[in-house]
């Protein structure tokens, strides 16, 4: 055993009597019967100076690693991280997921409703006849107040309900405007005794 090693060896055990003579930290009892605080082992003197010495030892590593250039030219130094702004907000990581895998339709309804109406030309553009159109109007007027009763909570809904019939006449106009639009199927009376 060197000289440095008694030395250390001799501090280690001069601390150990110290903390043994010092008075315990006084326990929380309501935060461990209620579990609302994390509860925290008191830590020794010794176990805080490890540490220490570990964030040390980390700290000179890198500036070794600064001071050698390894961290120079790196390919995406001093770019903003996949539209991260420098904002605080607390949900960047998971909006910046929605975007980058062009995840829709999750949040709460006033939302979900709100980009569903400023789409909603080419939603029904797509729809083939003006029952279609008059059924998918009904049921998104149906989710607009089933949302401004706020039982699944979330901001407050703004978004108007649609008038059925002018959906149907905006949506004929849009299609004979359209000089490729199939026309609408005809729909053939049936006969009563047929039904």
């Amino acid at each position: 055993m060197n000289k440095d090693e008694a030395a250390l060896n001799a501090a280690r055990y001069k601390l150990e009597k110290l903390t043994e003579s010092q008075p315990p930290l006084p326990v929380d009892e309501y935060a461990e019967a209620t579990g609302m605080a994390p509860v925290q082992k008191p830590r020794t003197p010794l176990q805080i100076h490890a540490e220490d010495e570990a964030w040390e030892v980390a700290n000179s590593a890198l500036d070794e690693a600064f001071a050698r250039g390894e961290f120079d030219n790196l390919a995406l130094a001093g770019k903003n991280i996949d539209h991260i702004t420098g904002s605080t907000d607390p949900d960047w990581w998971l909006k910046s997921m929605m975007h980058r895998e062009k995840i829709s339709g999750l949040g709460p309804p006033a939302l979900t409703l709100r980009v569903e109406d400023e789409h909603m030309a080419q939603t029904l553009d797509a729809l083939p006849t003006q029952r279609a159109v008059r059924e998918h109007i009904e049921d998104f007027n149906q989710r607009i107040v089933e949302a401004r009763r706020q039982l699944l909570g979330g901001p407050p809904v703004i978004t108007a309900l649609r008038d059925a019939t002018a959906e149907v006449l905006a949506w004929q106009e849009r299609r004979r405007a359209q000089p490729s639009a199939p026309p609408e199927p005809e729909q053939k009376k049936k006969r009563w005794w047929r039904r």
